[in-house]
């Protein structure tokens, strides 16, 4: 495991999510989050995420978002 372990549960909006953006949302956080070191890691812990139409608005500790993308990537 490289990423920080996270209730995703606990993430506002996550709920609210389809079962397919849940998976991806997922997906995309742990490969995100895996990359970079810890310090980076804390930061990068998602708060808020939101479900359009082709991404996912992602918003996080550090006050940074991104948008993920059904191709499994962010920016």
């Amino acid at each position: 495991m490289g990423y920080i372990e996270i209730d995703f549960d606990r993430i506002k909006g996550y709920s609210n999510l389809s079962e397919v953006a849940k998976e991806h949302f997922v997906k995309i956080y742990k490969r995100h989050n895996s990359g970079q070191g810890s310090d980076y890691k804390e930061g990068w812990t998602p708060k808020k995420v939101k479900e359009h139409r082709s991404f996912l608005e992602v918003h996080f500790k550090n006050g940074e978002w991104l948008h993920f993308y059904p191709n499994g990537t962010w920016g």
